[in-house]
């Protein structure tokens, strides 16, 4: 019985994470295809500017968001950077009030400075514990911060719908979720305390550098001044270069992984040399930018510190004058060198922060740009729980692609009681897999058009949805872990994506919403062997397992790559059958069988059918082009480019003697033959 319950959700309160872990996804790489892309920072602005809101408003609400949580944390180490830097300043003062002592006092001397010795090395020791602890409670965070980042990315990268992936390669999305996470890592980590330290550390140079002689500190800011302006007008080009940089990465690493995915195809083809110019016209332009942005921070620091120099040979020059004329002391001509010395390496440092901050802005910009895409589903406006197989009603379903010159399906209308099959019969680009994927969710429908016992199938949350679906595409995809794992890709009890390795659990949300407290990972949990046999009988994967070294703990390694496609396939549909779905869709599963494994899994269907696999017959529509799999479905959709052409059961369409009898009629010649 389906049970409704009246309680609305608000749009994003639907559990992806759930709807994730119970769902059988197409993988993320088989939506990349080449598309144009403008640069990060030009896409978030835009983005930005069309919900009324600027992308420094948007960067300002990632840190909140992700900081906030260690604002304690950051606060302390702001005070021990404070301290940090009063210790650097005070220092050079006890050395020079020591050398003032020192030319005043002769022969006593050493009895009056042993006060500001002890006080001096009190400093020192203190000067390591503050820097120490300045540094680690800015970097912790930044530790944190990066994996929590990662961790939701990935989430929330898993809930938004294929046009997305249409916009985006998968390399694009790898460098984000590397590259441009360890780049914010560094922004709110080092470049954080950098900034900080810069903001505290100048302003008390100065002031100190004032106090002792306001002089020598306006001669000094006259070529600190100078190289403060190149800093201005390098950090422009340097931002458009890192930016560039980043970008031309995600092409690169979008290379790489397409080569390394296509290396059988590169090989059979004998086009090695090709994609190997290919990689490295990439490559070097990627080098080249790289040297530029390396050119323009070594640069950088050579400029801070001749600079530096400059102003360190006026202050010798000009206060060894006033040392001689007697209006300063040389205790305080010491000082303001130490403090000077201490300011440009302080300013030097600059170009290592310009670089940091620069990379990190952008890289921060793109992956904002991902949080923030809003996942194209509408809202769910009630829950369902489908205990039993529910009523699959279509109605007038009209879909068409984006940019596409005609619909894929129009006006597609049947409708299958509880328990009962439908079959969907076309050729090669008839709308067949269009339709499985639409009324699978992994595209969206149209309104009022994909009925669940009488609801818009739009208006259940996916979760509800999928925790009552199995889904076997046409390309099967298998995970790089055990067939044990591949087959119970959700365990029962614990509702988790391959339940082995699983970090988060569901409802996946932003961290800041969980706490600070880390996920632990699920308990594992049984596998009902007796289940697990059935559906590999089922499947007629029982001698392939028993073929394999280690059975069901045999590794397939990467997308399967160590099964034949029968094989995979067959995994698939016991991944599938062992969910003991109440709704089934089945796209082309017999594709890369032969003719005595599709005999027995023409059997299985017939089996599952009669409830003898898994208690109720589940509502069932099964897509293939074979006919001997559709010959017990109680109806058969005929599809012609994306319209029905014909429908009725297989006798009626083969009386009929259209497009399906012509196809059955060569289906039994070719297995005589």
């Amino acid at each position: 019985m389906v049970r409704l319950g009246p309680r609305a959700l608000r749009r994003g309160e639907s559990r992806p994470g759930r709807s994730i872990a119970r769902a059988t996804r197409i993988d993320l790489e088989g939506f990349g295809v080449v598309c144009g892309r403008r640069p990060a920072v030009a896409r978030l602005a835009s983005w930005a500017a069309s919900r009324g809101c600027s992308p420094v408003k948007l960067v300002f609400q990632f840190i909140v968001n992700y900081g906030r949580k260690y604002v304690p944390q950051y606060a302390v180490g702001l005070v021990m950077l404070v301290l940090t830097n009063y210790a650097v300043v005070r220092v050079p003062v006890l050395i020079g009030e020591s050398l003032n002592v020192l030319e005043a006092a002769g022969a006593d001397a050493l009895a009056t400075t042993r006060g500001v010795v002890i006080e001096l090395m009190v400093w020192a020791v203190a000067l390591i514990i503050v820097r120490t602890l300045s540094r680690v409670l800015f970097f912790n965070p930044g530790r944190e911060i990066e994996y929590r980042l990662g961790v939701d990315l990935f989430g929330h990268l898993l809930t938004l719908q294929r046009p997305f992936y249409l916009r985006h390669k998968v390399g694009e999305l790898v460098s984000v979720a590397t590259n441009d996470t360890q780049s914010v890592r560094l922004l709110v980590g080092f470049a954080g305390l950098q900034v900080c330290n810069v903001t505290v550390a100048i302003p008390m140079h100065l002031w100190q550098m004032l106090a002792t002689d306001p002089v020598l500190t306006a001669w000094c800011i006259v070529p600190i001044g100078v190289g403060g302006v190149y800093m201005r007008v390098t950090i422009r080009r340097f931002y458009k270069l890192v930016r560039d940089s980043l970008e031309e990465l995600a092409r690169l690493s979008d290379r790489v992984l397409e080569s390394y995915a296509g290396v059988a195809t590169v090989r059979a083809h004998g086009v090695e040399t090709p994609a190997v110019a290919r990689f490295e016209r990439q490559n070097q332009a990627f080098f080249d930018l790289q040297m530029r942005v390396a050119k323009i921070r070594a640069f950088a620091m050579p400029v801070l510190m001749f600079s530096g120099l400059i102003a360190t040979a006026l202050v010798l020059w000009i206060g060894g004058d006033r040392v001689i004329a007697g209006v300063l002391g040389i205790g305080d001509l010491a000082t303001f060198t130490a403090l000077l010395v201490s300011l440009v390496s302080i300013l030097t440092s600059l170009a290592w922060v310009l670089a940091a901050v620069s990379r990190g802005a952008v890289a921060l910009g793109r992956v904002q740009e991902l949080l923030q895409t809003a996942d194209g589903l509408p809202s769910a406006t009630r829950r369902m729980v489908m205990e039993q197989p529910p009523r699959l009603a279509i109605r007038h379903l009209t879909f068409a692609y984006p940019n596409a010159p005609r619909p894929a399906l129009e006006r597609v209308s049947a409708q299958v009681e509880p328990g009962g099959l439908l079959g969907i019969f076309g050729h090669t680009g008839a709308g067949k897999t269009t339709l499985v994927e639409l009324l699978a969710r992994l595209q969206t429908p149209p309104p009022g058009s994909v009925l669940v016992d009488g609801v818009d199938v739009r208006d259940v949350p996916l979760d509800d949805l999928r925790a009552s679906m199995a889904v076997v595409t046409q390309q099967a995809f298998l995970f790089s872990t055990t067939v044990r794992d591949n087959i119970r890709l959700r365990g029962e009890q614990t509702g988790h994506l391959l339940t082995s390795d699983a970090r988060e659990t569901p409802p996946w949300r932003p961290w800041w919403r969980r706490g600070l407290a880390p996920v632990p990972a699920p308990a594992e949990s049984g596998v009902d062997d007796a289940t697990l046999q059935r559906v590999l009988d089922a499947a007629c994967l029982l001698p392939d397992i028993q073929s394999l070294s280690q059975g069901l703990d045999t590794i397939v390694g990467e997308r399967g790559v160590m099964l034949s496609g029968g094989q995979r396939q067959r995994t698939a549909l016991a991944r599938a059958l062992y969910r003991r779905p109440t709704l089934l869709l089945l796209d082309d599963i017999l594709s890369a069988v032969d003719q005595q494994t599709e005999a027995k899994l023409v059997a299985a269907i017939r089996s599952l059918r009669a409830g003898e696999l898994a208690g109720d017959a589940p509502t069932t529509v099964i897509v293939s082009h074979r006919t001997s799999v559709l010959e017990h479905a109680d109806e058969i959709l005929v599809l012609d480019g994306g319209r029905v052409v014909d429908r009725g059961t297989h006798e009626e369409l083969i009386a009929r003697g259209g497009s399906y009898a012509r196809a059955h009629l060569a289906h039994e010649h070719g297995g005589a033959r």
